[in-house]
């Protein structure tokens, strides 16, 4: 396993428990389905296809998605974590797959001195980029993909919102938190309850969560240059409360 470590830099470990969180969350209202969706586009594409793929993962986390992207044939994985605390939880659960390249480095910045790749995948990473760092980020998504190169992104989105009044983004988030809380309460998943407590808040304080509605999202998708196609996982019974989304997302 290549490591790259820089200095202690902190982003989610800020406000959340990393060590709770990589226990838990991945009983998260709608991950798994969000994360074998990014997974089955990814087949899709390639069918039947043997050469090596050059994949780059933003965001990494604990590595939740990255050791479901480790275990395909055929993938050169290099997956960047700017969180220090978060990144030592994932060199430990990639310590069985060697061939993981993992990058103590910021994805906003993140270039390969040497290579573009086929796949770039950010799975729940998208919501904690700032606003003001959207631009920077999607542009350097752009200089890390190939011409004809796919990035898959599954994230949480929020409800129909009015951005620039205060109290009308305020009810979208706690609504999309609370439709969340409400169903990891209902499972007796008490600790993820508290962990999308300290998600919401963090989101009220603009503290590391920064989700957007599918429509803001989207427009910053066009304004640098992207076209997608998207996909709700769930609810799927609900119009009102946001949700996760996966986007297929190309130049």
């Amino acid at each position: 396993m290549k490591l790259t470590e820089l200095k202690q830099l902190k982003e989610m470990s800020a406000y959340i428990d990393v060590v709770e969180y990589d226990t838990h969350e991945e009983k998260h209202a709608y991950f798994i389905d969000m994360m074998q969706e990014m997974i089955d586009i990814f087949r899709k594409k390639e069918g039947e296809n043997t050469k090596i793929c050059r994949v780059l993962e933003v965001g990494a986390g604990t590595g939740i998605f990255t050791k479901r992207l480790a275990k395909i044939p055929n993938l050169q994985v290099t997956a960047v974590e700017l969180d220090n605390e978060c990144f030592q939880v994932l060199r430990k659960n990639l310590r069985d797959y060697p061939s993981v390249e993992l990058i103590n480095e910021d994805s906003c910045m993140y270039r390969h001195p040497e290579k573009r790749f086929d796949y770039i995948f950010s799975s729940f990473s998208d919501h904690h980029i700032k606003l003001t760092d959207k631009h920077s980020y999607f542009q350097n998504i752009k200089r890390n993909l190939q011409p004809d190169g796919l990035f898959i992104v599954g994230d949480e989105f929020l409800p129909p919102h009015n951005s620039r009044d205060q109290a009308d983004w305020e009810n979208a988030l706690k609504t999309y938190h609370n439709h969340i809380i409400a169903i990891a309460q209902q499972q007796g998943e008490e600790i993820l309850a508290n962990l999308e407590q300290e998600a919401l808040k963090s989101g009220l304080d603009k503290n590391g969560d920064f989700k957007v509605s599918c429509s803001q999202y989207e427009e910053l998708l066009l304004a640098n240059g992207f076209r997608f196609a998207n996909q709700k996982i769930g609810p799927l019974n609900q119009d009102d409360v946001g949700g996760v989304y996966v986007y297929q997302v190309n130049l």
